[in-house]
């Protein structure tokens, strides 16, 4: 079942928060300790989020090409068909042509966030400089340079210790309203793998990457995205979902997400797929298993199945 939601805009103040690993998560196969289980429960009612106007800063055309609701409601059904009985999969698409979001079963459901809270706090330290509150320094941007396109972990450590990452993001859940991310008590003891998000948390964080930020900042993010390489931190192959070759264009800007935690294998792949930046997907999935290689090999396989089930159905935007 389906739940559509409305979205005029996002809220005037500031927007944020499926991917990598991490601290104490697990990169290429090699679990670590500290995690949270996601929350299970679908939605089970429609709901309406409806939120102030607020201009865009990048440039569409006039004569936009909305994508029809049907069309995303069909193609997240397709996504949701491919996951096997034991898997979690947390769908959500938004067209900014349009405005409106399209949300799966458990398109509200919480699963640990893996390396997509890479970009929830890079996008929040940018904001942060914006707002005049600190100084990236070149050493800072080197490592958001290597957080974003490889996903490395190390370089996400350093910024989670040096801008105090949990208040950072206790933060960004405020002042951007996300709808369903938690932060537990195995995050604020500074595992930033225990942060909690939702497939509808992640679109917030794309949708105010790119109208809230600035040129400068925004293209930073999206060029990086845009250019994510597919062999990630350590030798791991990130090309899944958004980034498998099969389904990667020259205008896909991705940051996925993997994960060992606490008896579950966590893939996730988020991004935007067309070439006017209105078409933004997030796909989360959980299923049982300590993350090994193997467990990986099977994970990649359904994911991608879901991201080609749901990219089929909005074609050609």
């Amino acid at each position: 079942m389906l739940r559509r939601n409305l979205i005029i805009g996002l809220t005037p103040v500031v927007l944020a928060v499926i991917v990598l690993v991490g601290v104490n998560s697990m990169a290429g196969g090699q679990p670590v300790p500290g995690a949270a289980h996601p929350s299970s429960t679908p939605a089970p009612t429609t709901t309406t989020r409806t939120t102030t106007t607020q201009p865009p800063t990048t440039t569409r055309p006039a004569d936009g090409d909305p994508l029809a609701p049907d069309e995303a409601a069909a193609g997240i059904e397709a996504a949701e068909a491919t996951a096997p009985s034991k898997e979690q999969l947390g769908v959500a698409v938004l067209d900014r042509a349009s405005g409106k979001e399209i949300d799966g079963t458990d398109a509200s459901a919480t699963f640990p966030c893996a390396s997509v809270l890479k970009l929830f706090l890079i996008t929040y330290l940018l904001h942060e400089q914006e707002q005049g509150a600190l100084t990236l320094s070149q050493t800072d941007l080197t490592e958001i340079h290597s957080a974003l396109t490889i996903s490395d972990d190390s370089a996400m450590d350093a910024l989670w210790v040096k801008y105090h990452g949990a208040a950072s993001i206790s933060q960004l859940i405020d002042i951007a309203h996300l709808p369903d991310a938690q932060m537990t008590s195995i995050a604020r003891s500074g595992k930033w793998g225990g942060v909690l998000i939702s497939a509808r948390d992640v679109l917030t964080i794309y949708e105010y990457v790119l109208t809230k930020l600035t040129a400068t900042d925004r293209d930073l993010i999206i060029g990086d995205l845009n250019n994510a390489n597919p062999v990630g931190y350590q030798g791991w192959n990130q090309a899944f979902g958004l980034l498998n070759p099969a389904t990667r264009t020259s205008t896909t800007k991705a940051k996925q997400g993997w994960s060992g935690w606490f008896g579950q294998t966590v893939l996730h792949t988020t991004g935007i797929v067309d070439g006017q930046d209105d078409v933004v997907v997030a796909i989360l999935s959980s299923r049982p298993g300590s993350g090994s290689d193997a467990q990986f090999d099977v994970a990649r396989q359904q994911v991608d199945d879901a991201t080609t089930a749901l990219l089929s159905h909005l074609a050609p935007h």
